[in-house]
């Protein structure tokens, strides 16, 4: 028998004071969505742009979460939508998800199969940077 825990880390902030979380510390996404190394790189990366661009500690690390949050939120409803994926229920799920994986060899459908999986590119921490005016 095998038993496992998969879990997301959802906090309503990062940081306290001058202290700051990062990485699965802040935001697990959990092995169902993936990128967690990715989301800690980026958010190491973002956290050091804004405290080197902002006036203060507390305004780089609330930019911080500005740009990143609505990223990290993305990836874990992504985690959540796919939980079937990775833990069918069904016999019929367990088929679909191997009939998937043998698409996904296909220069079309490997693209479609990733974007389930992993949702969107992470481009769109340059692109919440830019909107928010906030660098990252």
């Amino acid at each position: 028998m095998y038993y496992d825990h998969v879990a997301q880390v959802e906090m309503p902030s990062w940081s306290r004071g001058r202290v700051v979380l990062l990485g699965d510390a802040a935001y697990a996404v959990s092995l169902l969505a993936g990128q967690g190394a990715s989301l800690a790189v980026a958010g190491a990366y973002v956290l050091a742009g804004n405290l080197a661009r902002s006036p203060s500690v507390e305004a780089g690390l609330a930019g911080y979460e500005r740009v990143l949050r609505p990223v990290v939120l993305d990836k874990q409803a992504t985690g959540r939508k796919s939980r079937r994926w990775f833990l069918p229920a069904t016999r019929t799920q367990r088929w679909l998800r191997r009939a998937s994986l043998a698409l996904a060899g296909l220069p079309v459908a490997d693209r479609l199969v990733a974007g389930a999986l992993v949702g969107k590119p992470t481009a769109m921490i340059a692109e919440q940077a830019r909107r928010t005016g906030v660098g990252g």
